[in-house]
């Protein structure tokens, strides 16, 4: 029956004792042996038989001591070997177990959520010395990665939302301020405070956020400051060009009635009309006035004859208007703007040989002007595109292209509360509506049928 290599271990015996021990057993029966062997012999046989018997007793003590080491040695060597098997055996089976189920376990455990010593605590203990350390130590870097992870996770997750709210709510809520008063908005429009807890991030995107609002309060000074030089120098050129009209309507009344300089004149007259229209676009859309105040009321007619005067096309302008219709003066100049803009892209977008049609009509909220062709019109989505850029022209500093017409319109039209509508028109082309509100009208006429106002 096989003995286990721990009982081995504890009933082996040094080889040098074993010698030792059987050397001293076989002189307790060597010695007495020898005596009575010297003693049966006689007197005169007994030197040579106790030298004999002497010499052969020793050699048989020092026989069974070789004997008894070497089997001892051979005991030894074996149990070692026996040992050495089963400690291999052993390391083997819980290097096993280490790598195929408890560091797994525990890297899982850990990503869980819990301690090393709940999920060691829940498999078998590991025996060898060595690995037990091992398992130990990894067990304590996971710990510390674990650890070190959700905290990076925190940290992260904290920066998001400090993002989030610095991106969704403190920026806009900062650019607003900036466009209503810039003055509020570098004393008012400070960063969201940081969450409990201070961080180092924190103190990062606090720089970043105060960066980021004078940045922006810096290019609204530039863009305002810009804007207002390019303002005034539109303004200066709108003024300079009026003079040279008003000039030029001189010669025409003095030399109108020589055909060589009639056609020169009238040619000069449109060049003239478009340039100084082309200064009230760069002024409007920097923000400036429209130059002509009217004080008191002014007739619809006269807005209408205005607005005619300015395009190339005036000819083909004709008109179904309210007569005695008025509107205050404060409304004239911006109501003639803006039809200026809409009857050029009707007269640019229907043929030479069609007329534009200026409708006058009362409703409840007001007078309905509404300005036909019989161009190719609009698709819903251009309709839809028309419209939003009216509904948010912005101005030089968010224009987009070389389209400025509908610009023009969205802005005189937010600043007076004109409404501007897209259809379709009777003539098969676009019809465009603009209300003028009851608040702007100061007396409403019967409606008539009027010839053209073109003149």
């Amino acid at each position: 029956m096989p003995t286990d290599s721990r009982d081995r271990t504890r009933t082996s015996v040094h080889p040098a004792h074993q010698a030792l021990i059987a050397l001293l057993a076989t002189a307790v029966l060597v010695v007495p042996a020898w005596t009575w062997t010297v003693a049966a012999v006689g007197v005169r046989d007994r030197p040579l038989v106790a030298a004999a018997a002497g010499a052969f007793g020793a050699a048989l003590c020092a026989a069974v001591a070789v004997a008894a080491h070497r089997a001892a040695t051979v005991h030894v060597v074996r149990d070692g070997r026996i040992r050495a098997q089963t400690a291999g055996e052993t390391l083997e089976h819980e290097a096993a177990l280490l790598a195929d189920h408890l560091l797994p376990a525990l890297a899982e455990g850990v990503r869980a959520g819990r301690t090393v010593r709940e999920v060691l605590a829940a498999h078998p203990p590991v025996r060898h010395a060595a690995l037990d350390r091992l398992l130990r130590v990894a067990g304590g870097e996971l710990d510390l990665a674990a650890r070190r992870a959700e905290h990076a996770r925190a940290l992260i997750a904290r920066c998001e939302r400090r993002i989030t709210d610095l991106d969704r709510t403190w920026l806009p809520l900062l650019t607003a301020r900036i466009r209503a008063d810039r003055r509020a908005a570098a004393e008012a429009a400070d960063p969201p405070p940081p969450p409990s807890g201070h961080q180092p991030i924190d103190d990062a995107l606090t720089r970043l956020s105060d960066h980021v609002r004078d940045e922006l309060l810096t290019a609204a000074r530039r863009t305002d400051t810009a804007l207002a030089a390019t303002a005034a120098c539109g303004a200066r050129l709108r003024a300079g060009l009026e003079t040279a009209a008003e000039h030029l309507h001189t010669l025409r009344e003095t030399h109108g009635d020589r055909p060589e300089v009639r056609e020169d004149l009238v040619e000069a007259g449109r060049v003239l009309a478009r340039t100084v229209r082309t200064a009230d676009t760069l002024v409007t859309l920097a923000g400036g006035g429209l130059g002509r105040r009217d004080t008191g009321t002014v007739p619809l007619p006269e807005v209408l004859r205005r607005a005619t005067r300015r395009i190339g096309a005036h000819r083909r302008v004709r008109a179904r208007g309210a007569e005695g219709v008025e509107v205050l003066g404060q409304a004239a100049e911006p109501l003639a703007r803006v039809l200026t803009e809409l009857l050029d892209n009707a007269a640019s977008f229907s043929g030479p040989d069609t007329e534009v049609l200026v409708r006058a009509e009362e409703g409840e909220e007001g007078v309905l002007l509404s300005v036909e062709d019989g161009g190719p019109g609009m698709r819903r989505r251009e309709r839809e595109a028309a419209r939003a850029r009216i509904d948010s022209p912005g101005g030089l500093q968010t224009l987009d292209g070389e389209r400025t017409g509908l610009a023009v319109v969205g802005l005189i039209a937010a600043r007076h509360r004109f409404s501007v509508d897209f259809g379709a028109s009777a003539q098969g082309g676009l019809r465009v509506g603009v209300l003028v509100p009851r608040t702007l009208v100061a007396a409403v006429g019967s409606v008539i049928v009027g010839a053209g106002i073109a003149s």
